[in-house]
């Protein structure tokens, strides 16, 4: 559409942001996932699967990655 490749608008992002697109969208995604977790009951493997996780494992170990927590133990804390 704009006559531009992928990987050239990926070094752009990265050069503007100093942030590669896949770390920008995984650490987006987490903030979304928090306040998912917070506000609502949804289950873990729902929250999953709205932002795009094929296997609710897969988007625990991200959320670990970048939270240092699971999902569960993370909303158990916050409702405290």
């Amino acid at each position: 559409m704009c006559h531009i490749s992928p990987s050239y608008v990926s070094r752009l992002f990265a050069k503007e942001t100093g942030e590669n697109f896949s770390s920008y969208l995984s650490r987006l995604n987490m903030k979304w996932a928090k306040q998912l977790l917070e506000a609502t009951d949804i289950p873990v493997s729902q929250i999953s699967s709205e932002l795009g996780f094929n296997e609710p494992e897969y988007f625990i170990k991200i959320f670990k990655k970048y939270e240092g927590t699971t999902p569960a133990v993370y909303r158990k804390y916050y409702k405290g």
